[in-house]
């Protein structure tokens, strides 16, 4: 049985298109594949959405979640799924604030892991987010992204509608319905992550992509997921 089969109310509140396959594969490559380093830690998750990251976090053994998002429903939403699922209010909590103010916070509590899934290419503030995360002390980031598939160390400038629920919650000051986002390259997320402190691994999707038509993107090599793993 796919993991979400059987917490389908994730299904339900998802608030994007429904992929159950793409689901299941994201599963398996970040948390399956990553459970020992799950094991006991205090995790991060960065735009939060429905919980649903957060909450395999905790099925993968961590001790205890915070997630991060800044739309009040998707709280809402996320807060529901945990206690519909019985999850002791011990072992997390869902803060409603914007990403890179929470990070931007003088007390920023420490973790083990950060989770960066699916946010890194909604947003041009990539180098803030990367020197405050490694700010939690955090031993391992994982980052989920869309990438800029070129070989030189450079962003990939695109405008987002701010509307559109999968997309970016930043708003123009300057009264726009479009922001600008970055697709960062892999060349430049390591060189970004070797700055603040980390070493770069790139996971290898293409077992896991190339039987699911979910995962064209990963197939394809325009979005992966990437091990942060802290220097010591």
């Amino acid at each position: 049985m796919r993991f979400f089969d059987e917490y389908n109310r994730f299904y339900d509140t998802t608030g994007t298109t429904l992929k159950p396959n793409r689901f299941q594969r994201r599963w398996e490559m970040i948390f399956a594949r990553n459970a020992p380093a799950f094991r006991g830690a205090r995790v991060l998750d960065m735009a939060a959405h429905d919980g649903r990251w957060a909450f395999a976090a905790i099925k993968a053994g961590a001790a205890y979640v915070e997630g991060v998002e800044a739309r009040p429903e998707l709280v809402q939403r996320a807060m529901q799924n945990f206690s519909h699922y019985q999850v002791s209010d011990t072992k997390y909590s869902f803060v409603c604030q914007d990403v890179v103010k929470y990070l931007a916070q003088d007390n920023l509590p420490a973790f083990d892991i950060v989770l960066n899934l699916g946010f890194f290419y909604h947003t041009m503030r990539h180098m803030e987010i990367l020197e405050n995360s490694a700010r939690t002390n955090a031993r391992l980031m994982i980052i989920d992204t869309g990438v800029a598939a070129v070989e030189e160390p450079v962003i990939q400038v695109k405008l987002e509608d701010v509307d559109d629920f999968r997309n970016a919650i930043d708003h123009c000051s300057l009264g726009a319905s479009a922001v600008p986002v970055g697709f960062v390259s892999r060349s430049a997320l390591a060189l970004m992550l070797n700055y603040v402190g980390y070493d770069c691994t790139e996971l290898d999707w293409r077992n896991l992509a190339t039987d699911s038509a979910e995962c064209d993107d990963y197939a394809t090599g325009v979005r992966s997921t990437f091990l942060a793993t802290r220097r010591v």
